[in-house]
Order: C-alpha cells, then structure tokens, then sequence
C-alpha cells in the first residue's frame, strides 16, 4: 500500500490522529518537492482529521498550510469556525461561517456553512439571529439541510421551553440518522441533547413555571440510556472528545443514584477535563468542570467555568445558576441577562435567586 492509502485506510478506520500525521507527512513532502495541488490537499484531509482528533490548533496550523497553496472554499470556512468553536473563539466563527454562507457558490455549499453559522450564532447567545439561517435550511431541497434544520430547531424550542416538541424532533432525527454508518457523530449528538433535555427535566422539579404539560417524570435511568446511546455512537465514529463527555455525563447520573463518595464517581469527570484542558477544547473545559462541580457538590469548578466561557453567555449563564444551587455566590442580574433566551435555565436562575433573597 502506499502512504495515501495508508491515510485513507485511517481515515475509514476513524482513526483520526494516526490519519491526521499519515496526511500532515504527505502535504509536507509534496510541498517541499513544489506539488502544490497535492500538498493543498493533503493539508486539508489532515486539518479535518485533526479537528475530529480534537486537536483544533494543528487543525487550523494545516488549513493555513493549505491556503498558501489554493484559493479558500466554503468547506475551509466552516472547517476553521468549527476548530474556532473548539477553542472557545465564538465570535471570529460566526463572522468566518456568516461570510462563508454569504460566498457559498450554491445550495449545497451554502446549507453546509449555515449550519455551521446557526450554531455558531448560538452557542455566542444570539438567539433571535439564529432563527433565520435555520428557517432556510429548513426549506433546504436537501435531506442533510432539513436534518441539520431539524437539530437546530429542536435546540431552539429547548431554549423556548418547549421541552416535548424539541424532544420528539430529536428522536425522529435519530431514527433517520440511525441507519446511516457516516451519520455516527451526528446522532450522538443528538442523543446527547436528548440526555442533557432529560437531565434539564429532573432539575425543573418543582419550579412554578415548568408547564403541566411538560410534567410526566422523567427519570435519571431515562437520561443515561440517551447518554449511553451517545457514548456508542461517539465511539462508533472515534470522536474522543464526544466520548469523554457522553460518560462524565453518565457518572453525574450515577453518583446521583448510587450510594457512595463523590470521589469514585469524579475519576471519569477528571479525566474529560484533563483531556479538555490538554487540547485546549475551551467549551468542553466549562462543560466538564460544571460536571464536576456537581459530582463532587462544591461550586468552585463551576464559578472557572464561567471565567471559561467569556464568548458563550448561555453556557456562562448556567454555570453560574449551577454555582449558586450549590451554595457558591450568585450574581443573579448578570445570570439573568445571559440567561435572557433560555427560558428553562432563566427559571432555574429566578429560583436560585429567591432561594439567596429567601
């Protein structure tokens, strides 16, 4: 076999880091012996290996190896808002997917960056931008623009509060992407929203503003199946950074429903933040510390990951409203702005606060 074929081999293998060095070697030897095309190329497969790697500083490093050598397309936009997003750099990923959905030559290109754009849009709090790029990909002649619409639109009737009908979009789009190997990373991330929703519906307990019709319990055994099926799905597509989170979640459920220290549920939680830490995953970092706060029933790691987050309000937000529910200091106007389109977690955050004013 040859090394291009030892590449591909990796790369249908998912196995990313192994892919990413096999294709960063060719695109430096075509480059030093002036094959410009095929270095620009090979640069390229390296940086997406990489980004799947979780390694989104020498995903960027090999995307910019390949500019030097090719014109930019929309699938280099949206890979290095992806690895932006990784890094926590929310603000230059909307700019670079907005644009990129401006550029896009046609539909298809255009679906690709939008998606990327609607969550970019999201994770920086802007809730209200978000809905219209998603409201086009919804009319997307493509399944892939309609499923990436479905996800999307399940993620805004949760900010909503409308608990059930982002639900019930979440397991139809997993039936769909179920049958489909290359939609692996797709459906764990559908499973995880579905596992965190579950989660959201066991803390909205006894908060007057949780509608009756969102009332039916939902159990923690309910929540880790879905983080269970993510874990798999994670898996199945070499996504180690989905994996890690898929079980710190999992260990969260556990130590709430099994006897025993915090310590013994806290090991798989170290190790996703570790590992956070160690690719400079920014937004997995403040994740992985708000799980750990809760695992081991101390505000500290949850009040750093609001320092973490400073271009995700939404997720700022909540790491504060989880500080607060664990007896750390509040600031509740501050929680309350971020919080400001997330109608469940702003809920959350009023009841905090009547609890510190009580």
């Amino acid at each position: 076999m040859s090394r291009r074929d030892d590449a591909e081999a990796f790369e249908t293998a998912g196995r990313w880091a192994e892919a990413g060095e096999a294709w960063r070697s060719l695109a430096e030897e075509h480059g030093a012996a002036g094959r410009r095309g095929e270095a620009a190329e090979a640069a390229t497969r390296a940086a997406d290996a990489f980004r799947r790697d979780d390694r989104p500083a020498a995903s960027a490093r090999m995307l910019r190896f390949s500019l030097e050598r090719r014109q930019a397309t929309v699938k280099d936009a949206v890979l290095l808002a992806g690895a932006l997003l990784d890094t926590g750099e929310i603000d230059a990923a909307v700019q670079i997917a907005g644009a990129a959905a401006d550029g896009a030559p046609d539909d298809s290109a255009r679906a690709l960056a939008l998606d990327v754009y609607a969550g970019s849009l999201l994770a920086s709090g802007r809730v209200k931008e978000a809905r219209a790029p998603v409201d086009e990909l919804a009319r997307g002649a493509s399944a892939s623009s309609r499923m990436a619409a479905a996800f999307r639109q399940a993620q805004l009737a949760r900010l909503d509060g409308d608990l059930r009908a982002a639900e019930a979009q979440w397991r139809a789009l997993a039936a769909q992407l179920r049958p489909h190997p290359a939609a692996a990373g797709a459906l764990a991330a559908t499973w995880m929203d579905l596992g965190e929703t579950a989660v959201l519906r066991v803390a909205l307990r006894g908060i007057a503003w949780y509608p009756e019709s969102d009332a039916p319990e939902v159990d923690e055994a309910e929540a880790e199946a879905c983080f269970a099926q993510a874990s798999a799905a994670w898996a199945r597509a070499g996504r180690r950074a989905g994996y890690l989170r898929a079980e710190a979640w999992r260990s969260r459920l556990r130590m709430a429903s099994e006897p025993g220290p915090a310590p013994a549920f806290a090991a798989t939680v170290d190790t996703a933040v570790g590992y956070a830490d160690e690719r400079g995953l920014v937004g997995m970092a403040a994740e992985m510390r708000v799980a750990r706060a809760i695992v081991r029933r101390s505000p500290l790691d949850a009040l750093h990951a609001v320092e973490l987050a400073k271009q995700a309000p939404l997720a700022r937000g909540r790491a504060r409203v989880v500080a607060a529910e664990l007896g750390g200091p509040f600031q509740p106007e501050l929680a309350l702005a971020e919080l400001a389109f997330d109608v469940p977690w702003r809920a959350r955050a009023e009841r905090a606060r009547g609890g510190f004013e009580a």
